[in-house]
This record gives C-alpha cells, structure tokens and sequence, in this order.
C-alpha cells in the first residue's frame, strides 16, 4: 500500500512539475505548438488537449482550430453507419474550424454548398474566405462555379481558369486542385440541376476537342484559348461525377 500511495505521491509531483514547466513559457509560443500539433494530427491535438488545464484552454484558441487538419472527419458524415451524436460533434467542431477561418473547412463547404445544396452565393462567399488565406483550390472551384452559372460569372471563371493554365508550373498546381474537388465530389451525393444539366460550353470555335485524356496528366498540354481550356475541365469534372 505504501509503495502505491508513494508511486501516486510522484506521478503526481511530476504532472505538477509540467504543468508548472509550460505555464512558464509564452502563450503565443504555446498556441503555435499546439497549432502546429493540430495540423499535423487531430488524434495528437485531442491527445494534447487533455494533457493539462493549461493546454486544454490553449487549444480553444482560435489559431488552433484555424490549422487543425481536417483528414480524419468525412467530408458527408453517413447516417447508416455513425450515430447521431457523433455526427453532432463533427458538425460543431466543423463549424468551429469555419469561424475560426480554417480554409480547409471554409473549402469542404463551400463546394457541398454549390454541388449538393444548390446555394452559389453562400460557397462562393465560403471559398472566397478560403481563398483569401491561401486555398488555391478554392480559386479553381470559384472558376468552376462560375462557368456553370452562366452570364458574366462564365466570362470571369473562363479568365480564372484559364489563367490558372497558363503555364507549366501554373498548369501543375490546377492539376492538383482539379484532385482535390474530385475527391470532395466523390464523397458528396450532387444535386445541384445546373451541374446536372446540359453541359455549358464557352468555345464555339472548339480548337482543341478530345485531344486530352480525362485521365492523364496535362501538365505539356498548351491550350491557346482559354474557352477550350476551361471546357476540358468542366468535361473532367461531369465525367468523374458519382451516379446513383
């Protein structure tokens, strides 16, 4: 009994010791080493929250839930296979990360709110937030919306997306934004009637048709006009659409 009593006697002294430890460091330097723990493991981040009081009130900062990586939670929660209450929480804390500006979060949205809920204006106004810190994918996706609203939002996605195409370098990172909503799209039930629709066209000329697989790599690929540029992508996207 003694040596139990005694064991507890340390543990305890040595939680004291690190907590005594941490509270004699920065707050900013805390935040930003939590943060940096968020962005990297949501696991690690819960695993660091409970470690002590001082951490736990840390990691409600709003930095924190800006950085915290976003893998682990589906981006449509499946009501046949998690309970209610677990999809409550993952929408509080999705929610969360959106008000603290977490771009990851701010992108998922926004690209639900347009494919599946059929509200432009809100994820635009979402990816817009995205972009602004940083999400090139979000840029692509206003692109991409544009184009499929028509009118003088059309002219703007083609300049967008064409832009984004001008170059190799350039042409590679709309590779992997083109990635990135694919994947959204796979895991979301699409609805919206304009994406379902005919399909818009901006090219009347139609220089470049068919000359590039949907599923190659098209970093080589020169498009000269940004109308076929543009019309390429919204052929992918239709062509990788789930069917129900």
């Amino acid at each position: 009994m003694k040596s139990i009593a005694r064991r507890r006697n340390n543990n305890k002294l040595i939680k004291e010791n690190v907590s005594s430890s941490i509270e004699s460091l920065p707050n900013e330097l805390l935040t930003d080493i939590v943060a940096r723990v968020a962005s990297f493991s949501f696991n690690n981040f819960i695993n660091v929250k409970l470690s002590c009081k001082v951490l736990n009130e840390i990691s409600n900062e709003r930095y924190v839930y800006q950085k915290a990586i976003l893998v682990d939670f589906p981006i449509e929660p499946s009501w046949q296979k998690d309970k209610e209450e677990k999809i409550n929480k993952v929408t509080s804390f999705m929610e969360l990360c959106r008000e603290c500006g977490n771009t990851k979060a701010l992108y998922r949205k926004g690209v639900m709110d347009f494919f599946k809920n059929d509200r432009p204006e809100l994820a635009v106004e979402l990816l817009k937030q995205a972009a602004k810190g940083g999400h090139i994918g979000a840029l692509y996706v206003i692109g991409i919306i544009g184009v499929f609203l028509g009118g003088e939002f059309k002219r703007k996605g083609v300049m967008l997306i064409g832009n984004m195409k001008e170059t190799e370098t350039l042409r590679k990172v709309t590779r992997e934004c083109r990635k990135s909503l694919e994947e959204n799209l796979k895991n979301i039930w699409v609805k919206n009637p304009l994406v379902l629709g005919e399909r818009p066209t901006r090219c009347t000329i139609q220089h470049r048709r068919n000359g590039w697989p949907l599923d190659s790599d098209d970093e080589q690929v020169d498009f000269h006009c940004h109308a076929c540029s543009c019309d390429e992508e919204i052929a992918y996207i239709i062509s990788i659409l789930p069917t129900y």
